[in-house]
C-alpha cells in the first residue's frame, strides 16, 4: 500500500507539473514585401488607366492577365505567408487585395472571351460597390494598426483607403444619366472626375508601396544602418522600434513578430 501510495502522489506531481512546450520558429523573407509589391505594380497599372493616362476600351484585357497574376496570385501567396511569419496585418491586407486583383481578372478574362459584357466604371455600378464596401472597411482597419509600425506603411494605406472610399461611394450612387447636371451616370461629369480622383489616390498608394519594397530590398542587401540605407527613410514609429525580439539578435519574420527591422552591423 505505501508503494501504491506513493506511485499516487507521483502520479499527481507529474499531472500538475506544466508540460515541457518547445517551439521551433524558422525565419523566412518578409512576406510584406512580395504584398507590396504585387499591389504596387497592379494598382498603378489600373489606376493610371483609370485615370486616362493611356490606353483605350479594350487595354484591360490585355494587361489583367498580369495584373491578376502578380497583383492577384502573388499578392495572395504573400498573405498565406503573413501567417507563417505571424504578421496578422500581412495577411488580411494581402489575401483581401490578392483576391479582389484575382477576381478582377477572372472577370475581365470573361469579358475578353465575349461571355459577359463590359461595364464601365464610369457608371453607376452597385455590384462592385458590394466588393468595396468590404475593401474599404478592412483597408481603414489596416491603415490604423499600421500606425503603430511605420509612416510609409500607413500612408500607403490611408491612401488606398480614401480612393476605395470615394470609388465605393461612386458605384454605389445612382443620379441619373444626365451628364449636363455634372452629377449622374455617363462618362463625363462628377463620375467621371471623382473616379479620377480616387485613381490618384491608388497611385500615390501605388508609388508609396514601391518604396517601402525598396527599403526592405536595400536593407536586407546593405543592412539597416548602411549609409545606402539611410537615403530610403520610412518613419518607423517608437512602438515599432521597442518590439521585442523572440530570440535576440534575429529581426526576420517568424522569429519576430510582424515587420521586421533592420538589425545593427
Amino acid at each position: 500500500m505505501a508503494m501504491f501510495h506513493g506511485s499516487e502522489k507521483r502520479i499527481e506531481e507529474i499531472l500538475e507539473k506544466p508540460p515541457g512546450v518547445q517551439i521551433f520558429l524558422q525565419p523566412i523573407a518578409p512576406p510584406a514585401a512580395l504584398g507590396l509589391a504585387g499591389f504596387a505594380g497592379s494598382t498603378w497599372i489600373t489606376s493610371s488607366y483609370i485615370a486616362d493616362w493611356w490606353g483605350n476600351a479594350e487595354s484591360p484585357t490585355i494587361f489583367f492577365p498580369f495584373v491578376g497574376i502578380f497583383g492577384g496570385l502573388a499578392q495572395f501567396t504573400a498573405g498565406i505567408y503573413g501567417f507563417q511569419a505571424r504578421d496578422t496585418l500581412v495577411t488580411i491586407i494581402n489575401t483581401l487585395w490578392g483576391s479582389f486583383w484575382i477576381s478582377i481578372g477572372i472577370l475581365y478574362a470573361f469579358v475578353a472571351a465575349g461571355a459577359i459584357e463590359p461595364h464601365s466604371i464610369h457608371t453607376h455600378f452597385p455590384e462592385l460597390a458590394s466588393w468595396f464596401i468590404v475593401l474599404t472597411a478592412f483597408t481603414w482597419s489596416s491603415a490604423l494598426a499600421a500606425s503603430a509600425r511605420d509612416l510609409v506603411l500607413t500612408s500607403t494605406l490611408v491612401s488606398l483607403a480614401i480612393g476605395s472610399t470615394i470609388a465605393c461611394s461612386l458605384f454605389a450612387y445612382n443620379g441619373g444619366s444626365s451628364t449636363m447636371s455634372g452629377s449622374g451616370d455617363g462618362e463625363e461629369g462628377g463620375v467621371t472626375n471623382a473616379i479620377k480622383a480616387a485613381s490618384y489616390f491608388w497611385m500615390l498608394a501605388a508609388l508609396l508601396a514601391w518604396w517601402r519594397v525598396t527599403v526592405y530590398l536595400v536593407e536586407e542587401a546593405y543592412g539597416g544602418n548602411h549609409w545606402v540605407s539611410r537615403y530610403f527613410p520610412i518613419g518607423r514609429t517608437p512602438h515599432e522600434k521597442n518590439q521585442p525580439y523572440v530570440i535576440p539578435g534575429l529581426g526576420e519574420p517568424g522569429v519576430k513578430r510582424g515587420v521586421p527591422k533592420p538589425m545593427p552591423v
